[in-house]
């Protein structure tokens, strides 16, 4: 049996060729639509990988504090704001109010033999992260006296970028999707994340707010500063693709006037077979 144009319910074309003109219901209203017999399209097989822009503002979360393990005064301060730490990472050096009061009495050319000598009884005393993180904020300094329980710094175990998509999207992404995404002021420093969560912006459709959370700390990763990048959306491999202006909606679906192979015919009815590869464009 030779192809056919079929036209799905409510679309039609003239025997003559010529724009036919197709009612369809919309919200029970009635709209025109007109088929063009003679702008025929075909669908092309190929490879489909979306990705949309993304904006936003580093976050830190899931923070906590590292309180001064006893009265004493800060030596020296390794770790710097928004470093990235692990657990074995030195963030600072500090000792005992006698032990800072013998270092002060001391020359510095005696100081390695004062630390060599009381070795075990006056020790610095190193203070460290409970796991990896970035140093959200410090609050000591060097030779600053502090007190048990005093608070030394804040470390982020997390770090979400929180933002919106930045380009009109059709296909909503899925959670778990990965993006890539470097800092506005210094390029050199790219972060990959992935999508946490996502809602819909009320007053413009098709944009999300979106919390990007990142997978790879490291160093200048700055809370508070803009990054910008691209989400992963979705990927299909050898899909049928025709433009979307070959859709028509109606009742809340879409519609193609599609190529299809006919059978058995009377009358009033048609039997289908299979779909074909070309269709008509609406006008």
């Amino acid at each position: 049996m030779l192809p056919a144009i079929f036209m799905l319910p409510a679309f039609g074309a003239a025997e003559d060729g010529s724009p036919e003109k197709v009612e369809k219901k919309d919200t029970g209203k009635q709209e025109t639509v007109l088929i063009n017999a003679g702008n025929e399209g075909e669908i092309r097989i190929g490879d489909m990988e979306l990705y949309v822009g993304v904006s936003g503002i580093a976050s830190a979360q899931d923070l906590y504090d590292i309180p001064a393990p006893f009265d004493g005064r800060i030596e020296e301060v390794m770790a710097e704001q928004f470093d990235h730490v692990k657990k074995e990472s030195v963030l600072l050096k500090m000792v005992s109010h006698e032990m800072a009061a013998m270092l002060d009495t001391t020359g510095d050319e005696s100081k390695e033999e004062l630390e060599r000598r009381w070795k075990g009884v006056f020790n610095y005393h190193l203070v460290y992260p409970q796991g990896a993180g970035i140093v959200a904020s410090i609050y000591i300094k060097p030779r600053q006296t502090v007190y048990k329980g005093e608070r030394l710094f804040t470390i982020a175990r997390k770090v979400i970028i929180i933002g919106n998509t930045t380009e009109l999207l059709y296909s909503k992404p899925q959670l778990e999707a990965p993006a890539a995404l470097e800092y506005a002021r210094d390029s050199s420093v790219k972060v990959n994340a992935l999508l946490k969560n996502l809602i819909p912006l009320k007053d413009k459709e098709g944009f999300y707010k979106v919390w990007l959370e990142v997978t790879d700390l490291k160093n200048k990763i700055r809370v508070g500063g803009i990054f910008k990048g691209h989400l992963f959306v979705g990927r299909t491999e050898e899909a049928r693709i025709v433009p979307r202006s070959a859709l028509i909606e109606a009742n809340g679906k879409k519609y193609m006037v599609l190529e299809v192979e006919t059978g058995l015919s009377t009358r009033e009815e048609i039997e289908l077979l299979k779909p074909g590869n070309h269709f008509l464009m609406p006008k």
